[in-house]
């Protein structure tokens, strides 16, 4: 298969030649939507505040409510960093439901808003017993977070009477939002009626977009030059030493591939000073060093922001680490992988591998190292794709059809905008 047709849009190729950075300022417009009183009920304001900062772009009028107080965006910004979420126990789930009826009440969130948004089981539960036109959004189900957690197996009988609770939840709900096609069809496997379920992915976050290479930097850090083309795999499995060490050993393969057509190549890989130690052996023993370094995992940020080509496999893809880098402007060398393609469909600002296939990821990393022209047409096709697909503003104008619905099915109401006004109260100290 051409590689034109694996990467999505070559044909950019040939009208860029700048630094991708440079060369994507903003995404177009988005038109106002109607300013919808929104209550976001939420455990962490950090959660949502990419969400709201959206909503806010565009003319909503978004609060958000947590177990710390209730009240404008504004008022939780300065907060959010000593946030500290409470651990997942079905055992307590129904005291924390609890708590959030009391918080619903006190707050007057139900009687003040347009539409409460719920971003949690507890919260949600708690919002469709007191109130109708509710949005439930589902990131994870519940019985699945207790499991990731450790509390309980998937299939003991507390997981399972938690999963027909969220059904419960899913049912009265007027509108349920998730942000990946796994957990649509989830839904609608749970009986979701697909025209109350919005697939609404996550905004990208503004200080990616921001984010400017320091390439300098990285040529001192690395003992590169000018030419040199860098390569940076973000992370490597770490379930077990003997898959690292697997990993480790087929990456240094492609690497192999790679510097036999192209010497003056960089592999760049993050870890601490014991697997730095590991990884320097391993390119020793394969001779492959200078072509190999490990930096510390406080400069992944940056390197991410550097480096000309990001390597994404399999065991990134639950970080969204292929998002950040089309939204730093830098070429993706990607698995082609459900969650991948979540992000970027059809490929755009992005050359796909097949996962595990060393001579398939050592084929294209080897083309991209050949071709900067290409590389930086990738780079620029990614960030617009994020601007236009992922920018807090369009993501924030996404939920004007999801709250139409919501308050179209509140009782006791017309489906006009109400004249009623927020009473926002004092966020707690």
């Amino acid at each position: 298969m051409p590689l034109a047709t694996l990467s999505g849009k070559r044909k950019v190729a040939k009208r860029v030649k700048t630094d991708p950075i440079a060369s994507v300022k903003s995404a177009k417009p988005v038109p106002k939507q109607h300013p919808w009183k929104v209550v976001h009920a939420c455990e962490l304001a950090r959660e949502v505040l990419p969400l709201v900062e959206g909503q806010l772009a565009v003319g909503m009028r978004p609060f958000l409510l947590t177990p710390a107080g209730f009240g404008a965006a504004g008022a939780f910004q300065d907060k959010k960093n000593g946030e500290s979420a409470l651990p997942i126990s079905l055992l307590h789930t129904w005291n924390h439901v609890r708590d959030w009826r009391k918080l619903l009440g006190e707050s007057a969130a139900e009687i003040s808003a347009e539409v409460i948004h719920a971003h949690s089981f507890a919260a949600g539960m708690a919002a469709v017993r007191a109130s109708s036109g509710v949005v439930y959004q589902l990131r994870r189900t519940v019985e699945k977070l207790a499991t990731e957690a450790g509390h309980c197996d998937e299939n003991s009988w507390l997981a399972r009477s938690f999963r027909v609770a969220e059904q419960f939840v899913l049912a009265r709900a007027s509108a349920v939002v998730v942000n990946n096609h796994a957990e649509r069809l989830a839904c609608l496997e749970r009986g979701v009626r697909a025209e109350t379920l919005f697939l609404i992915p996550d905004a990208v976050r503004s200080e990616f977009l921001e984010s400017t290479p320091d390439r300098d930097w990285f040529e001192s850090l690395t003992k590169g030059e000018g030419a040199t083309v860098f390569f940076f795999i973000p992370g490597l499995p770490g379930t077990s030493i003997w898959e690292w060490r697997d990993a480790v050993l087929r990456w240094m393969r492609v690497l192999s591939v790679v510097r036999h057509e192209h010497a003056d190549v960089r592999f760049v890989f993050v870890g601490d000073a014991q697997e730095r130690a590991a990884i320097d052996e391993i390119a020793l023993a394969c001779n492959l060093m200078p072509g190999v370094k490990v930096v510390a995992p406080e400069m992944r940020d940056r390197a991410m922001a550097t480096a000309d080509v990001i390597i994404c496999d399999r065991e990134h893809s639950q970080k969204e680490l292929a998002l950040q880098t089309l939204a730093r402007g830098r070429a993706l060398l990607a698995a082609d992988v459900e969650e991948h393609r979540d992000i970027t469909a059809d490929g755009r600002g992005c050359l796909w591998f097949r996962s595990g296939e060393v001579k398939d990821v050592a084929y294209r990393a080897s083309f991209l190292a050949g071709n900067p022209d290409f590389r930086r047409a990738l780079a620029v096709a990614g960030r617009e794709h994020c601007l236009a697909t992922r920018s807090a503003e369009v993501i924030g104008a996404q939920y004007d059809a999801v709250y139409r619905l919501a308050f179209s099915k509140r009782k006791g109401r017309d489906n006009s905008p109400p004249k009623t006004q927020l009473l926002p109260l004092q966020v707690g100290s």
